[in-house]
């Protein structure tokens, strides 16, 4: 029949138990992180009695929610330097999507690179300068997860809420 080699089978089971093992450790770190997330945006908004109904979370370190009730935009960003907001709407005229893209050119082609996706805030006092809320930098990632989908949809639910 079959004739097992038993070193082999050990070193193996050795190698696929350290590959598994890479993995499951990553899946506790990612687990671990967006649960310390979560902790902090929960506590953030029960500290000023929100609860929003519409939450969106992306790269395990920003958070948006409207509490529509209240009429309240909240942003998190638990980067190196953390950001958290609670943004009255009636106070907001217009919210957009800020695009900053960083042109070059390869031999004849030219291209055109996004550097920074942000959701600009208006206030409708003009003396209030107006918020940019980042939503992707290419500072601090190589790839596009689907925000410029994520900033666009947020900029037309925000605007829908100014106007109810």
């Amino acid at each position: 029949m079959f004739d097992i080699d038993i070193p082999t089978l050990v070193v193996t089971s050795v190698l696929m138990a350290a590959v598994f093992a890479i993995f499951f450790y990553y899946s506790l770190k990612i687990r671990r992180t967006r649960k310390e997330l979560s902790a902090k945006y929960n506590h953030f908004i029960s500290e000023r009695n929100l609860k929003p109904t519409l939450r969106e979370d992306w790269r395990n370190r920003f958070i948006l929610g409207i509490d529509q009730p209240n009429k309240t935009l909240v942003y998190c960003n638990f980067g190196e330097k953390e950001e958290k907001l609670a943004i009255s709407l009636p106070e907001v005229s217009r919210v957009e999507v800020l695009e900053d893209f960083q042109e070059g050119t390869n031999g004849t082609k030219s291209f055109k690179t996004l550097e920074n996706l942000a959701l600009k805030i208006q206030f409708k006092n003009p003396s209030k300068a107006a918020l940019q809320l980042p939503i992707y930098s290419a500072e601090d990632y190589s790839d596009l997860l689907g925000e410029t989908v994520l900033a666009s949809n947020w900029s037309k639910l925000i605007n829908s809420e100014l106007t109810k």
